[in-house]
């Protein structure tokens, strides 16, 4: 497997090696902590039916307009 050499300043390697478990080399542990590419929702995409997503967003709508109506309430009344 190829390999690179990369510079690092001597603090972030002191933290690098204390983030670093037992039977982890330096490029597990980069790995683990960079997570991985893939956002966690893409998962989600095409769950849903195009009914099922509109409903969803009516009631985003509606939620956020009820948080916005009492946000502007005033509490002195």
């Amino acid at each position: 497997m190829p390999s690179k050499t990369v510079s690092l300043k001597a603090e972030t390697y002191e933290r690098l090696r204390r983030a670093k478990g037992e039977d982890e080399s330096f490029s597990d542990v980069i790995d683990r902590l960079l997570g991985d590419d893939e956002h966690p929702l893409y998962g989600l995409v095409g769950l849903l039916d195009d009914d099922e997503v509109e409903t969803v967003r009516e009631h985003s709508r509606s939620f956020r307009s009820d948080v916005d109506d009492r946000l502007r309430t005033d509490p002195e009344q």
